[in-house]
Protein backbone atom coordinates (compact mmCIF):
# COMPACT_ATOMS: atom_id res chain seq x y z
CA UNK A 1 0.00 0.00 0.00
CA UNK A 2 1.10 3.56 -0.82
CA UNK A 3 1.01 6.26 2.00
CA UNK A 4 -1.06 8.19 -0.54
CA UNK A 5 -3.66 5.47 -0.31
CA UNK A 6 -3.85 6.30 3.38
CA UNK A 7 -5.42 9.99 2.22
CA UNK A 8 -8.00 8.14 0.52
CA UNK A 9 -9.29 6.87 3.98
CA UNK A 10 -12.38 8.62 5.72
CA UNK A 11 -10.54 8.10 9.01
CA UNK A 12 -6.98 9.93 7.84
CA UNK A 13 -9.36 13.01 7.02
CA UNK A 14 -11.46 12.84 10.92
CA UNK A 15 -8.11 12.56 12.20
CA UNK A 16 -6.97 16.09 10.52
CA UNK A 17 -10.03 17.63 11.61
CA UNK A 18 -10.47 16.60 14.84
CA UNK A 19 -6.78 17.51 15.53
CA UNK A 20 -7.58 21.04 14.20
CA UNK A 21 -10.31 21.29 16.42
CA UNK A 22 -8.25 20.52 19.19
CA UNK A 23 -5.79 22.91 18.33
CA UNK A 24 -8.32 25.70 18.39
CA UNK A 25 -9.46 24.77 21.76
CA UNK A 26 -6.18 24.40 23.25
CA UNK A 27 -5.72 28.05 21.37
CA UNK A 28 -8.49 29.70 23.09
CA UNK A 29 -8.10 28.11 26.25
CA UNK A 30 -4.17 29.04 26.36
CA UNK A 31 -4.99 32.87 25.19
CA UNK A 32 -8.73 33.82 26.25
CA UNK A 33 -8.11 33.70 29.37
CA UNK A 34 -4.81 36.13 28.95
CA UNK A 35 -6.39 38.31 26.42
CA UNK A 36 -8.17 40.80 28.33
CA UNK A 37 -7.45 40.15 31.89
CA UNK A 38 -8.38 43.63 33.35
CA UNK A 39 -12.04 43.30 30.94
CA UNK A 40 -12.93 40.04 33.23
CA UNK A 41 -11.53 41.12 36.27
CA UNK A 42 -13.92 40.54 39.24
CA UNK A 43 -13.54 40.80 43.13
CA UNK A 44 -9.51 40.19 43.17
CA UNK A 45 -9.01 40.40 46.90
CA UNK A 46 -7.10 43.15 48.16
CA UNK A 47 -6.55 44.69 51.79
CA UNK A 48 -7.50 48.22 52.64
CA UNK A 49 -5.62 49.43 55.98
CA UNK A 50 -7.12 52.59 57.69
CA UNK A 51 -5.14 52.84 60.68
CA UNK A 52 -5.68 57.06 60.67
CA UNK A 53 -5.91 58.50 64.06
CA UNK A 54 -7.36 62.00 62.78
CA UNK A 55 -6.24 64.89 64.01
CA UNK A 56 -8.01 67.95 66.38
CA UNK A 57 -9.35 70.81 64.69
CA UNK A 58 -11.06 73.18 67.41
CA UNK A 59 -13.85 70.83 69.26
CA UNK A 60 -13.52 68.03 66.41
CA UNK A 61 -10.96 65.38 65.24
CA UNK A 62 -11.44 65.26 61.36
CA UNK A 63 -10.66 62.05 60.08
CA UNK A 64 -9.27 62.31 56.60
CA UNK A 65 -8.30 58.46 56.20
CA UNK A 66 -11.74 57.26 57.30
CA UNK A 67 -13.72 59.51 54.86
CA UNK A 68 -11.26 58.13 52.12
CA UNK A 69 -11.90 54.50 52.89
CA UNK A 70 -15.59 55.12 52.68
CA UNK A 71 -14.95 55.78 49.40
CA UNK A 72 -12.83 53.41 48.12
CA UNK A 73 -15.23 51.00 49.37
CA UNK A 74 -17.83 52.57 47.58
CA UNK A 75 -16.41 52.76 44.27
CA UNK A 76 -15.19 49.09 44.99
CA UNK A 77 -19.14 48.26 45.28
CA UNK A 78 -19.68 49.68 41.81
CA UNK A 79 -17.19 49.07 39.65
CA UNK A 80 -17.09 45.42 40.86
CA UNK A 81 -13.61 44.24 39.71
CA UNK A 82 -11.60 44.84 43.48
CA UNK A 83 -12.75 43.41 46.86
CA UNK A 84 -11.52 45.86 49.34
CA UNK A 85 -11.23 43.93 53.16
CA UNK A 86 -10.81 46.55 55.27
CA UNK A 87 -8.71 46.40 58.78
CA UNK A 88 -7.75 48.70 61.13
CA UNK A 89 -3.86 47.69 62.00
CA UNK A 90 -0.85 46.92 59.84
CA UNK A 91 -0.13 43.86 61.44
CA UNK A 92 -3.69 42.11 60.67
CA UNK A 93 -3.05 43.01 57.10
CA UNK A 94 -0.07 41.57 56.89
CA UNK A 95 -1.36 38.04 58.29
CA UNK A 96 -4.10 38.61 55.72
CA UNK A 97 -1.46 39.05 52.57
CA UNK A 98 0.75 36.26 54.33
CA UNK A 99 -2.03 33.76 54.76
CA UNK A 100 -2.72 34.08 50.63
CA UNK A 101 -5.73 35.79 51.40
CA UNK A 102 -5.27 38.73 49.72
CA UNK A 103 -3.11 39.91 46.19
CA UNK A 104 -2.12 43.16 47.72
CA UNK A 105 -2.95 46.04 50.05
CA UNK A 106 -3.04 50.04 50.21
CA UNK A 107 -2.45 51.25 53.88
CA UNK A 108 -3.49 54.40 54.90
CA UNK A 109 -0.86 55.27 57.99
CA UNK A 110 -1.87 56.87 61.21
CA UNK A 111 -0.69 60.40 60.21
CA UNK A 112 -2.64 60.73 57.20
CA UNK A 113 -5.16 63.63 58.85
CA UNK A 114 -2.44 65.48 60.55
CA UNK A 115 -0.10 65.68 57.53
CA UNK A 116 -3.21 66.44 55.18
CA UNK A 117 -3.92 69.36 57.15
CA UNK A 118 -0.24 70.89 57.17
CA UNK A 119 -1.02 71.65 53.55
CA UNK A 120 -3.84 73.95 54.13
CA UNK A 121 -3.06 75.16 57.19
CA UNK A 122 -1.33 79.04 57.79
CA UNK A 123 2.08 79.42 58.67
CA UNK A 124 2.40 75.48 58.75
CA UNK A 125 5.45 73.38 57.43
CA UNK A 126 3.20 71.65 54.50
CA UNK A 127 3.79 67.47 54.62
CA UNK A 128 2.42 65.32 52.04
CA UNK A 129 0.70 62.55 53.32
CA UNK A 130 1.46 59.22 52.19
CA UNK A 131 -0.68 55.72 50.82
CA UNK A 132 1.77 52.42 50.87
CA UNK A 133 0.90 49.90 48.37
CA UNK A 134 1.63 46.81 49.89
CA UNK A 135 2.69 43.90 47.16
CA UNK A 136 2.34 40.27 47.34
CA UNK A 137 4.75 38.57 45.26
CA UNK A 138 3.26 34.52 46.11
CA UNK A 139 0.35 35.40 44.50
CA UNK A 140 1.79 35.47 41.49
CA UNK A 141 3.69 37.64 39.13
CA UNK A 142 0.47 38.72 37.12
CA UNK A 143 -2.18 38.88 40.07
CA UNK A 144 1.14 40.61 42.24
CA UNK A 145 1.03 43.26 39.36
CA UNK A 146 -2.51 43.16 39.09
CA UNK A 147 -3.32 44.21 42.64
CA UNK A 148 -0.10 46.80 42.46
CA UNK A 149 -1.68 48.51 39.59
CA UNK A 150 -4.91 48.36 40.77
CA UNK A 151 -3.68 50.30 44.23
CA UNK A 152 -1.70 52.90 42.49
CA UNK A 153 -4.59 54.08 40.85
CA UNK A 154 -7.09 53.73 43.54
CA UNK A 155 -4.50 56.25 45.25
CA UNK A 156 -3.93 58.29 42.47
CA UNK A 157 -8.14 58.93 42.32
CA UNK A 158 -7.53 59.11 46.37
CA UNK A 159 -5.00 62.12 46.20
CA UNK A 160 -7.10 63.90 43.42
CA UNK A 161 -10.10 63.85 45.61
CA UNK A 162 -8.30 64.76 48.78
CA UNK A 163 -7.02 67.89 47.02
CA UNK A 164 -10.26 68.69 46.22
CA UNK A 165 -11.78 68.41 49.21
CA UNK A 166 -8.39 70.76 50.80
CA UNK A 167 -9.04 73.42 48.03
CA UNK A 168 -12.43 73.67 49.59
CA UNK A 169 -11.17 73.81 53.12
CA UNK A 170 -8.65 76.15 52.53
CA UNK A 171 -10.83 78.96 49.93
CA UNK A 172 -11.33 80.91 53.02
CA UNK A 173 -7.65 81.44 53.36
CA UNK A 174 -6.49 82.25 50.32
CA UNK A 175 -3.33 79.81 49.65
CA UNK A 176 -0.13 80.63 47.80
CA UNK A 177 0.18 79.29 44.24
CA UNK A 178 2.46 77.55 45.30
CA UNK A 179 -0.06 75.49 47.65
CA UNK A 180 -2.41 75.30 45.21
CA UNK A 181 0.10 73.57 42.82
CA UNK A 182 -0.07 71.08 45.82
CA UNK A 183 -3.07 70.42 46.60
CA UNK A 184 -3.32 68.94 42.31
CA UNK A 185 -1.39 65.77 43.98
CA UNK A 186 -1.39 66.32 47.61
CA UNK A 187 -0.91 62.61 48.59
CA UNK A 188 2.88 60.46 47.74
CA UNK A 189 2.20 56.33 46.85
CA UNK A 190 4.80 54.42 47.85
CA UNK A 191 5.38 50.68 46.97
CA UNK A 192 6.64 47.68 49.32
CA UNK A 193 7.02 44.14 49.45
CA UNK A 194 4.64 42.66 52.72
CA UNK A 195 7.11 40.39 52.91
CA UNK A 196 10.76 39.33 52.30
CA UNK A 197 10.76 35.93 50.27
CA UNK A 198 14.01 34.23 49.91
CA UNK A 199 15.43 31.38 47.96
CA UNK A 200 14.24 30.94 44.17
CA UNK A 201 11.16 32.59 43.27
CA UNK A 202 11.44 33.09 39.62
CA UNK A 203 9.21 36.41 40.36
CA UNK A 204 6.19 34.44 42.24
CA UNK A 205 6.06 32.10 38.83
CA UNK A 206 7.36 29.52 40.76
CA UNK A 207 4.07 28.05 41.51
CA UNK A 208 3.29 27.59 37.78
CA UNK A 209 6.58 25.85 37.43
CA UNK A 210 6.46 23.83 39.74
CA UNK A 211 2.74 22.80 38.90
CA UNK A 212 3.59 21.88 35.20
CA UNK A 213 6.75 20.03 36.19
CA UNK A 214 4.48 17.76 38.96
CA UNK A 215 1.44 17.24 35.85
CA UNK A 216 3.82 16.12 33.48
CA UNK A 217 5.75 14.05 36.25
CA UNK A 218 1.95 12.23 36.63
CA UNK A 219 1.55 11.64 32.94
CA UNK A 220 5.08 10.26 31.91
CA UNK A 221 5.09 7.31 34.15
CA UNK A 222 1.03 6.42 33.13
CA UNK A 223 2.22 6.52 29.24
CA UNK A 224 5.56 4.49 29.95
CA UNK A 225 3.69 1.68 32.10
CA UNK A 226 1.02 1.54 29.27
CA UNK A 227 3.99 0.89 26.47
CA UNK A 228 6.14 -1.26 28.57
CA UNK A 229 3.20 -3.88 30.58
CA UNK A 230 1.28 -3.71 26.96
CA UNK A 231 4.77 -5.06 25.24
CA UNK A 232 4.85 -7.20 28.12
CA UNK A 233 1.49 -8.84 27.01
CA UNK A 234 2.00 -8.86 23.35
CA UNK A 235 -0.76 -6.29 23.19
CA UNK A 236 1.60 -4.13 21.20
CA UNK A 237 4.88 -3.44 19.19
CA UNK A 238 7.74 -2.41 21.07
CA UNK A 239 9.61 -0.31 19.22
CA UNK A 240 13.20 0.74 19.81
CA UNK A 241 14.66 2.65 16.82
CA UNK A 242 14.67 0.60 13.52
CA UNK A 243 13.88 -2.27 16.33
CA UNK A 244 10.40 -3.56 16.28
CA UNK A 245 9.41 -6.34 18.49
CA UNK A 246 6.01 -7.90 19.33
CA UNK A 247 6.09 -10.73 21.92
CA UNK A 248 2.96 -13.27 22.13
CA UNK A 249 -0.39 -12.47 23.86
CA UNK A 250 -0.89 -13.33 26.68
CA UNK A 251 -4.63 -13.90 27.73
CA UNK A 252 -4.87 -11.98 30.76
CA UNK A 253 -8.54 -9.85 31.66
CA UNK A 254 -8.39 -6.01 31.79
CA UNK A 255 -8.86 -5.76 35.48
CA UNK A 256 -6.19 -7.68 36.62
CA UNK A 257 -3.97 -5.58 34.19
CA UNK A 258 -5.61 -2.67 35.32
CA UNK A 259 -4.96 -3.12 38.90
CA UNK A 260 -1.29 -3.95 38.08
CA UNK A 261 -0.49 -0.92 36.47
CA UNK A 262 -2.37 1.04 38.91
CA UNK A 263 -0.39 -0.30 41.69
CA UNK A 264 3.21 0.51 39.74
CA UNK A 265 1.89 3.47 38.52
CA UNK A 266 0.83 4.71 42.26
CA UNK A 267 4.45 3.97 43.23
CA UNK A 268 5.87 5.30 40.48
CA UNK A 269 3.69 8.52 40.67
CA UNK A 270 4.84 9.27 44.27
CA UNK A 271 8.20 8.56 43.32
CA UNK A 272 8.30 11.08 40.28
CA UNK A 273 6.87 13.63 42.45
CA UNK A 274 9.21 13.07 44.82
CA UNK A 275 12.01 13.47 42.34
CA UNK A 276 10.55 16.92 41.04
CA UNK A 277 10.44 18.32 44.66
CA UNK A 278 14.23 16.87 45.85
CA UNK A 279 15.67 18.83 42.31
CA UNK A 280 13.48 21.81 42.55
CA UNK A 281 14.44 21.98 46.64
CA UNK A 282 18.01 20.76 46.66
CA UNK A 283 19.49 21.58 43.41
CA UNK A 284 17.53 25.01 42.32
CA UNK A 285 17.05 26.67 45.31
CA UNK A 286 13.51 26.95 45.70
CA UNK A 287 12.75 26.97 49.76
CA UNK A 288 9.47 26.19 49.94
CA UNK A 289 7.24 27.44 53.76
CA UNK A 290 6.43 23.75 54.63
CA UNK A 291 8.80 21.26 52.44
CA UNK A 292 7.88 18.22 54.37
CA UNK A 293 4.00 18.55 53.57
CA UNK A 294 5.27 19.73 49.86
CA UNK A 295 6.96 16.44 49.44
CA UNK A 296 3.89 15.08 50.49
CA UNK A 297 1.56 17.36 48.22
CA UNK A 298 3.94 16.39 45.59
CA UNK A 299 3.85 12.61 45.74
CA UNK A 300 0.19 12.59 46.00
CA UNK A 301 -0.34 15.21 43.46
CA UNK A 302 1.72 13.14 40.83
CA UNK A 303 0.10 9.51 42.12
CA UNK A 304 -3.33 10.87 41.15
CA UNK A 305 -2.56 12.16 37.80
CA UNK A 306 -0.68 8.79 36.94
CA UNK A 307 -3.82 6.90 38.20
CA UNK A 308 -6.54 9.28 36.36
CA UNK A 309 -4.34 8.59 32.71
CA UNK A 310 -4.30 4.97 33.14
CA UNK A 311 -7.98 5.08 33.98
CA UNK A 312 -8.61 6.90 30.95
CA UNK A 313 -6.23 4.02 29.22
CA UNK A 314 -8.32 1.90 30.48
CA UNK A 315 -11.90 3.28 29.62
CA UNK A 316 -10.96 4.70 26.36
CA UNK A 317 -7.86 2.85 25.00
CA UNK A 318 -4.91 4.87 23.40
CA UNK A 319 -7.34 7.87 22.71
CA UNK A 320 -7.08 7.99 26.45
CA UNK A 321 -3.45 9.43 26.47
CA UNK A 322 -4.98 12.63 24.12
CA UNK A 323 -7.99 12.72 26.98
CA UNK A 324 -5.24 13.02 29.31
CA UNK A 325 -3.39 15.91 27.97
CA UNK A 326 -6.11 18.28 27.42
CA UNK A 327 -7.32 17.23 30.98
CA UNK A 328 -4.24 17.73 33.05
CA UNK A 329 -1.69 20.04 30.45
CA UNK A 330 -3.85 21.34 27.80
CA UNK A 331 -6.70 22.75 29.78
CA UNK A 332 -5.91 22.58 32.87
CA UNK A 333 -2.29 24.83 32.92
CA UNK A 334 -3.87 27.85 31.31
CA UNK A 335 -6.92 27.59 33.14
CA UNK A 336 -4.98 26.65 36.71
CA UNK A 337 -4.70 30.62 38.04
CA UNK A 338 -0.78 29.86 37.92
CA UNK A 339 -0.62 32.92 35.28
CA UNK A 340 -3.93 34.51 34.96
CA UNK A 341 -5.33 35.00 38.59
CA UNK A 342 -9.24 33.27 38.51
CA UNK A 343 -10.59 36.32 39.48
CA UNK A 344 -9.83 37.83 35.91
CA UNK A 345 -10.67 35.29 33.69
CA UNK A 346 -13.70 34.87 32.03
CA UNK A 347 -16.72 32.91 33.44
CA UNK A 348 -16.44 29.51 31.62
CA UNK A 349 -12.71 30.07 32.15
CA UNK A 350 -13.25 30.15 35.75
CA UNK A 351 -16.21 26.81 35.89
CA UNK A 352 -13.74 24.75 33.79
CA UNK A 353 -10.92 25.26 36.17
CA UNK A 354 -12.45 24.56 38.90
CA UNK A 355 -13.34 20.90 37.56
CA UNK A 356 -9.29 20.34 36.55
CA UNK A 357 -6.51 19.14 38.75
CA UNK A 358 -4.12 21.81 37.68
CA UNK A 359 -5.70 24.43 39.59
CA UNK A 360 -6.42 22.58 42.87
CA UNK A 361 -2.55 21.68 43.05
CA UNK A 362 -1.76 25.49 41.65
CA UNK A 363 -3.78 26.33 45.35
CA UNK A 364 -1.84 23.45 47.30
CA UNK A 365 1.82 24.62 45.43
CA UNK A 366 1.36 28.37 46.47
CA UNK A 367 -0.06 27.80 49.60
CA UNK A 368 2.88 25.29 50.89
CA UNK A 369 5.95 27.58 49.15
CA UNK A 370 4.93 30.90 49.83
CA UNK A 371 2.39 31.07 52.55
CA UNK A 372 3.81 28.85 55.31
CA UNK A 373 0.47 26.12 54.35
CA UNK A 374 -1.93 28.33 55.78
CA UNK A 375 -5.31 29.71 54.53
CA UNK A 376 -8.45 27.19 53.42
CA UNK A 377 -7.01 26.41 49.69
CA UNK A 378 -4.36 24.19 51.10
CA UNK A 379 -7.16 21.89 52.92
CA UNK A 380 -9.37 21.86 49.75
CA UNK A 381 -6.07 20.92 47.50
CA UNK A 382 -5.83 18.05 49.30
CA UNK A 383 -9.20 16.64 48.99
CA UNK A 384 -9.78 17.56 45.79
CA UNK A 385 -6.29 15.37 44.30
CA UNK A 386 -7.44 12.54 46.75
CA UNK A 387 -10.82 12.35 45.75
CA UNK A 388 -9.11 12.48 42.07
CA UNK A 389 -6.94 9.79 42.50
CA UNK A 390 -9.37 7.54 44.52
CA UNK A 391 -11.79 8.24 41.89
CA UNK A 392 -9.64 7.70 38.91
CA UNK A 393 -8.56 3.95 40.48
CA UNK A 394 -12.16 3.53 41.16
CA UNK A 395 -13.52 4.06 37.81
CA UNK A 396 -10.49 2.28 36.27
CA UNK A 397 -11.38 -0.73 38.01
CA UNK A 398 -15.12 -0.64 37.23
CA UNK A 399 -14.93 -0.03 34.00
CA UNK A 400 -11.96 -2.64 33.34
CA UNK A 401 -14.66 -4.85 35.29
CA UNK A 402 -17.15 -4.02 32.99
CA UNK A 403 -15.19 -4.36 29.61
CA UNK A 404 -14.71 -7.88 31.27
CA UNK A 405 -17.72 -9.13 31.93
CA UNK A 406 -19.39 -8.00 28.92
CA UNK A 407 -16.67 -10.29 26.73
CA UNK A 408 -14.47 -7.46 25.32
CA UNK A 409 -11.44 -9.30 25.49
CA UNK A 410 -8.18 -7.14 24.86
CA UNK A 411 -6.86 -10.32 22.22
CA UNK A 412 -8.99 -11.36 19.02
CA UNK A 413 -9.33 -14.99 18.62
CA UNK A 414 -6.96 -14.84 16.00
CA UNK A 415 -3.99 -13.70 17.76
CA UNK A 416 -4.98 -16.10 20.65
CA UNK A 417 -5.02 -19.24 17.80
CA UNK A 418 -1.36 -18.10 16.95
CA UNK A 419 -0.21 -18.67 20.38
CA UNK A 420 -2.42 -21.41 22.26
CA UNK A 421 -0.26 -21.91 25.30
CA UNK A 422 -1.04 -18.25 26.34
CA UNK A 423 -5.00 -18.63 26.13
CA UNK A 424 -5.44 -19.66 29.88
CA UNK A 425 -7.12 -17.05 31.53
CA UNK A 426 -5.40 -15.37 34.29
CA UNK A 427 -7.36 -14.65 37.79
CA UNK A 428 -8.92 -11.58 38.16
Amino acid sequence: MRATHLWKQPRGWAAVIVGGLLAALVTLAYIGPAADPQAHLRDLPMVLVDADEGTPTGSTTVRLGKELGTRIEDDARHDGRISWHTVTSLPEARRLLERGEADGALVIPQDFSRKALTLVAPGATPQRPTLTVLTNEGAGSVASSMAEKAARATAAEASTALGRRLAERAAATEPGPDRLLLLQDPVRTVTEPARTTTGATAGGAMTLYLTIALLLAGLLPAVLLTMTVDAALGYSPLEMGPRRSLLPVVRITRTSTFLAKAGIGAVTGFGAGSAVIAVAVWGLGVEPDRPLQLWLFAGLTCAAITLLTLALFAVFGMAGQVIALLIVTMFGIPLSGGTVPVQAQPDFARAVGELLPARHVTEGIRSLVFFDGLGTGLVHAWLVIGAYAAGAFLVGLLVARLYDHRGFDRATALELARHPEHQAPLPA
